[in-house]
């Protein structure tokens, strides 16, 4: 069996479920993992995963942050899949609770950054809010490795939900997750880091606000 049908097979076993088998088996595989708690998941499934994943990859176009025309300074702007761009650290922006989106196949930045970087994200994620032991603030920081992306660390903030007009306060939140995030990457010592636009897609921030806001940051 290869390995995307195992890794199928073994995610359907996990969950107790038997997937839509209309899905292509990359989607499926993708749906299996989204909904995955990665409990005692074994060392198998993970080095099977990592190949579906590397070889997935292999076959995108992956965009240097080096190679971007910068608008000022080193500052550049992409209008693309934040997940083939190669960065010392990618931003991600996820819920309060910061284990990825858990909705089969969503469309949101977080859904397709674990997708794409392997179920040891939301693993070792698992592991920091447990030890936590409450959700995570809004404008704070979390760091992984980026396991199969081509960043070395993923960044995962909680943006603000604007409820109907935008207050200060989601505007503070909003500037101490670009904050919290240069801050993390000054003391990694990292030359390149992606921002997503954070909290602009269901959090209702008004996209065009943020930009001014990171950039005074």
């Amino acid at each position: 069996m290869d390995d995307r049908k195992w890794c199928i097979s073994y995610l359907e076993k996990v969950n107790n479920v038997d997937w839509d088998n209309s899905l292509p088996e990359d989607l499926k595989l993708r749906a299996l993992m989204n909904i995955t708690m990665p409990i005692n998941l074994s060392a198998e499934f993970y080095r099977r995963q990592d190949r579906v994943l590397q070889t997935t990859l292999e076959t995108k176009k992956i965009i240097d942050v080096d190679d971007l025309n910068p608008i000022q300074d080193r500052i550049c702007l992409f209008l693309g899949d934040i997940t083939l761009l190669r960065s010392d650290a990618i931003v991600n922006a996820g819920n309060e609770k910061l284990l990825g989106c858990f909705h089969p196949l969503h469309s949101c930045v977080d859904n397709a950054i674990h997708s794409a970087a392997g179920l040891q994200v939301r693993r070792d994620l698992l592991k920091l809010m447990s030890k936590q032991g409450h959700d995570e603030k809004e404008g704070q920081v979390k760091v992984t490795r980026g396991y199969n992306l081509k960043a070395t660390y993923l960044f995962h903030t909680v943006g603000p939900k604007v409820m109907s007009n935008v207050t200060s306060k989601n505007e503070e939140d909003l500037r101490s997750c670009y904050l919290s995030c240069l801050k993390k990457a000054d003391e990694l010592h990292l030359g390149s880091i992606a921002f997503c636009s954070i909290a602009t897609g269901l959090y209702g921030f008004p996209i065009k606000r943020p930009v001014r806001l990171q950039s005074r940051a």
